[in-house]
C-alpha cells in the first residue's frame, strides 16, 4: 500500500511542475515583450545621434529582462529538481508494486 503514497506524491509533484512551467513560459513571452520594445527604442534612436541605451525605456526594458532572466533560470533549476524527484518516485512506485505483488504471490 506504499505505493499508493508514492503515487500520490508523484501527482502531487507533477502538478507543481506543471504549474512551473506555466511560469517559465509566461516569462519566456514577458522577455520576448521586454526584448521587443528595447528593438524599438533603438529604432527610435537609430536616426539621431543620441544614445538608445541612456534611453529611461530602454534602460527599464533591459533591467526587467535581465531580472526575468534570472527568475526564469532558477524556475529551470526548479524544474529539473522536480523531474529528478518524479523520476525516483516513479521508480519507487514501480519497485513497491512489483514488491507487493510478489508479497500476494508467494502468500498464497
Amino acid at each position: 500500500m506504499a505505493f499508493l503514497a508514492l503515487a500520490s506524491q508523484k501527482s502531487l509533484l507533477t502538478l507543481q511542475k506543471n504549474f512551473l512551467q506555466y511560469q517559465y513560459v509566461s516569462i519566456q513571452n514577458q522577455i520576448q515583450y521586454a526584448t521587443a520594445r528595447m528593438t524599438e527604442v533603438e529604432r527610435r534612436h537609430a536616426d539621431s545621434e543620441d544614445d538608445y541605451t541612456e534611453d529611461a525605456d530602454y534602460i527599464y526594458y533591459e533591467d526587467l529582462s535581465d531580472q526575468l532572466e534570472t527568475e526564469k533560470d532558477s524556475l529551470d533549476s526548479q524544474l529539473t529538481a522536480i523531474e529528478n524527484e518524479i523520476s525516483g518516485l516513479k521508480t519507487l512506485v514501480n519497485n513497491n508494486i512489483k514488491s507487493s505483488c510478489t508479497l500476494n504471490l508467494i502468500g498464497s
